[in-house]
């Protein structure tokens, strides 16, 4: 179910009895993280399908679960029934994003992210893109790195897999690739800004590699600097919640020390919900990619979460690769 307008009560039942039905037995905070709710809130939406017979209260081992009831299951096909009569009846809208443009912003390399951002990324923030695994994510990081790179901005990329960076790197370029693979001598050739790394195992290791490459940095380059950190998800699988925040915590203040605006990657749907909470409440800011169900299928859009104390907008953008390539 989409969570992404403004929701009615009904909408707010029929997430949560959705998000029961595709775990089959589901917990109280899945089900605050699913239908995206407080967990107050959520215990409250519970208690009231609870008492209506659409879920149903059970105990497995000492912990309550819920599990959806045949009512509840009937309830769930007629909503989105009747969603699909309202989405006919509904007129097409167009909505006109203002081409405004704030001071002190780091463009993204997509114009249409930009206009929602009011010109980009606000100049020295951390923003993490939580998102599957999918093209249009990919294409955005392509668009991040390949905008650094046209302005000749000192840009640093923290990955597991080189894909489309090998065309960016050059020798003596402001392009710093920081490959964590321990295959990463097999594909692709050394070069002074190439730092290969065995894995995620050892952060340390990583650690040392970032400060060697800021020390290296000439002191007397001015401008905006840019930083993309795709390997969370794999920090975060390898060595769970605590120490991840450790190593964020350390690295983030030394990326905003040393005039870098940083666009960090995770893919929410491999690690648990208090995993992924525990990661998002270190950034500044937070856009999302999520798929929905239209009347043309599953279709990818994005949306800007939280850019703290800053402004921009809250529309959903349609994410589409042809528009983004095009870009």
């Amino acid at each position: 179910m989409s969570n992404e307008r403004r929701r009615t009560k009904y909408d707010i039942y029929a997430d949560s009895i959705e998000v029961i039905a595709k775990k089959s037995i589901c917990s109280l905070t899945r089900v605050s993280y699913g239908a995206n709710m407080p967990v107050d809130r959520a215990k409250k939406v519970l208690n009231f399908l609870v008492s209506h017979g659409f879920v149903k209260e059970i105990v497995v081992g000492d912990r309550k679960k819920y599990r959806t009831t045949k009512r509840g299951l009937e309830y769930l096909e007629t909503f989105k029934r009747m969603q699909k009569f309202f989405a006919a009846l509904e007129e097409p809208v167009t909505i006109k994003i203002p081409e405004a443009t704030l001071p002190n912003r780091i463009t993204t390399g997509y114009r249409e992210l930009d206009k929602l951002l009011f010109g980009g990324i606000p100049e020295n923030y951390t923003v993490i893109l939580t998102s599957p695994s999918c093209d249009e994510k990919d294409l955005l990081i392509k668009r991040f790195l390949e905008a650094g790179v046209k302005k000749d901005q000192i840009t640093f990329y923290v990955t597991a897999e080189v894909g489309g960076a090998r065309a960016l790197v050059k020798e003596q370029s402001n392009f710093h690739l920081f490959i964590c693979n321990p295959q990463a001598n097999k594909t692709i050739r050394p070069l002074p800004n190439i730092s290969k790394l065995k894995g995620v195992e050892n952060l340390t290791d990583i650690s040392i590699a970032l400060t060697s490459a800021f020390r290296r940095l000439d002191s007397s380059s001015k401008g905006p600097r840019r930083a993309c950190i795709e390997i969370i998800s794999d920090i975060l699988l390898q060595h769970k919640a605590v120490h991840t925040r450790r190593w964020l915590t350390g690295l983030i203040p030394e990326l905003k020390s040393r005039g870098f605006t940083t666009l960090a990657v995770m893919n929410p749907h491999m690690h648990s919900p208090q995993e992924v909470h525990a990661i998002l409440g270190l950034f500044e800011g937070e856009i999302t990619i999520y798929e929905k169900e239209t009347e043309k299928g599953l279709e990818k859009f994005l949306k800007i979460r939280k850019m703290y104390n800053q402004r921009y907008l809250e529309d959903k953008l349609p994410l589409k690769k042809e528009a983004i390539i095009k870009s």
